[in-house]
């Protein structure tokens, strides 16, 4: 069957959250796979996971397994959402795998929309900020030039410089937009993909939240694998090919050759340095307790519960900052543009 865009596809963890729970309980009680995804429709899914769903159920018809046929959409379903899949179908743990799905993403989801929530005072900030900063260049400054101008007084250099930045873009907007386009996108991101890349993940990887968020995924993920019963090092490979992230990549792929040669999961761990001591201890008494799966789930519940705390507690101290910063630009413009008439006015510069 010919693969069908949808427009503006966009992965959306909490409808692969619902799809993942609802085709667990469904496929638990007996249900076929056609009347499953007949049944998904009445979800409170986004259009195009809803269009999917359709199609899905036809490559089904057709003879398709369900890894394949979720493949055709793989704008929606990520790559680690169908690689597990696969391993479910082959394995006979498909419900396990499918409950696994649900607990990740619904914690993704959680986390992302915590996020979102708590930035969006400060991002509002930053728009409305970046708006008075246009709406200051384009008239208010050009009407203190002339101001400036009418009453004799000597223009600040940086006020001079601004009016006439804002009568070029008033005069030659097509070449603006060329040269805002060119210095201030396409340069800045082939720099950034060429020489500050690198820099920048490395520099994430020293700072604490970023390594904490790592760590939650990596260990939400390795639950999944142990509690759906799939084999530990076909889940690896899968994770280790899902995800764009070079830090998660490579812990995969070092757990996972390890385990090939025979080493255990916490000796791995210890050796590659990069987890927390609470970690590198749960693992160890999962392996020697005979509890691993629920070592891990319970593991991954309190890393989920210390990075969203670690969350509220930066987004606290950020959205004062971003008050204080915005105030602080209506401070300088004070100071630049105002004060040299109040100045003239006191040393009597009106003529």
């Amino acid at each position: 069957m010919r693969k069908i865009k949808l427009s503006f596809n966009k992965v959306s963890y909490s409808n692969l959250c619902l799809i993942a729970s609802n085709m667990a309980l469904l496929h638990k009680e007996g249900i076929s796979l056609i009347l499953i995804f007949d049944l998904l429709k009445e979800l409170p899914l986004n259009k195009n996971y809803l269009k999917s769903l359709d199609k899905i159920k036809v490559s089904v018809l057709e003879g398709k397994s369900l890894s394949d046929a979720f493949k055709d959409y793989s704008e929606l379903y990520p790559e680690f959402f169908i690689g597990m899949i696969a391993l479910g179908e082959k394995s006979g743990n498909l419900y396990e795998v499918l409950i696994g799905l649900e607990k990740y993403y619904d914690k993704i989801s959680f986390i992302r929309n915590t996020t979102k929530n708590t930035l969006s005072y400060p991002t509002f900030l930053f728009v409305a900020t970046i708006l008075v900063v246009i709406f200051m260049i384009l008239y208010t400054i050009p009407s203190l030039h002339e101001f400036y101008i009418s009453l004799n007084i000597v223009e600040p250099l940086i006020s001079k410089l601004c009016y006439d930045f804002s009568n070029f873009i008033k005069r030659e907007p097509l070449i603006f937009i060329i040269y805002f386009l060119c210095w201030g996108i396409i340069i800045p991101y082939l720099i950034y993909k060429s020489l500050l890349k690198n820099k920048i993940i490395i520099l994430l990887n020293s700072i604490g939240i970023y390594k904490e968020f790592i760590e939650f995924v990596f260990i939400s993920i390795l639950s999944i694998i142990i509690k759906s019963g799939v084999n530990l090092s076909n889940g690896l490979v899968y994770s280790s090919t899902s995800f764009k992230n070079r830090d998660l990549k490579d812990r995969f792929i070092f757990l996972n050759s390890s385990i090939l040669k025979g080493e255990s999961i916490s000796d791995t761990i210890k050796r590659k340095g990069e987890y927390s001591n609470y970690t590198k201890s749960i693992i160890k008494l999962g392996e020697e307790g005979g509890s691993m799966d629920e070592r891990l789930e319970s593991l991954s519940m309190y890393l989920e519960k210390r990075l969203i705390s670690r969350i509220n507690r930066y987004m606290a101290i950020l959205q004062p900052v971003s008050v204080i910063i915005m105030g602080g630009f209506v401070v300088i413009f004070m100071l630049i543009f105002i004060m040299p008439l109040f100045g003239a006015l006191l040393d009597g510069g009106f003529q």
